[in-house]
């Protein structure tokens, strides 16, 4: 396998006979691996939770969470919360933490699968870790339908390894915990409060 197209399984776009879901191949992809890399853009809280269960169950021994977005559109107070108690479990037992951009707005997505520190396999695409809990009963809209790529082209895997790490530099990334201290990250208390404004509004 070198390269391998992901599909959402969305009525009436189902998956067809020998197509593969993004979860599917994370799941399988995760339990081949001891490392993990991620950028994304957005995370929810159930989906934290979700890949934060999946770190503890397959036993990674080092994991990385880039968010992309939170440093300049802000960030709920549930979420802010959680991701600082994940950060700091993560960071105690010393397997890895979660770190936010601020030099600029990221929306990549990357999920970088390593084994004794070298990257086995990547997936690139759409989706952000809202396929790790496609039921979310206080999601306010539509199920969206994403494709990612899974690929083991080594220089593919060079380059995005090489990517990731680019995102770590602390110019461009820092902590959660580091942002919170110093008061840099806008949290946003309701955001239930939000969407009263906009229903309310005239069209």
């Amino acid at each position: 396998m070198k390269e391998r197209l992901l599909y959402s399984n969305i009525w009436p776009l189902l998956t067809k006979e020998g197509e593969k879901t993004i979860e599917t191949c994370f799941i399988e992809e995760i339990k081949k691996s001891d490392q993990l890399e991620i950028a994304v853009g957005f995370s929810s809280c159930n989906t934290l939770r979700k890949l934060d269960e999946l770190i503890t169950q397959q036993k990674i021994k080092n994991v990385s969470l880039i968010l992309g977005m939170y440093y300049f559109d802000g960030i709920s107070k549930a979420l802010f919360n959680l991701a600082l108690k994940i950060n700091d479990k993560w960071q105690k037992s010393g397997i890895g933490e979660i770190r936010i951009i601020h030099s600029f707005r990221y929306h990549g997505k990357l999920y970088c699968f390593l084994k004794s520190n070298e990257v086995n396999s990547a997936m690139i695409g759409s989706p952000n870790l809202s396929f790790l809990a496609s039921k979310e009963p206080d999601k306010l809209e539509w199920k969206q339908y994403e494709i990612a790529l899974l690929t083991n082209k080594t220089e593919t895997l060079s380059n995005i390894k090489s990517h990731i790490q680019s995102l770590k530099s602390e110019n461009i990334s820092k902590n959660i915990a580091f942002l919170a201290e110093n008061k840099l990250l806008m949290v946003i208390k309701s955001v239930q409060k939000e969407y009263e404004k906009v229903s309310k509004m005239k069209v």
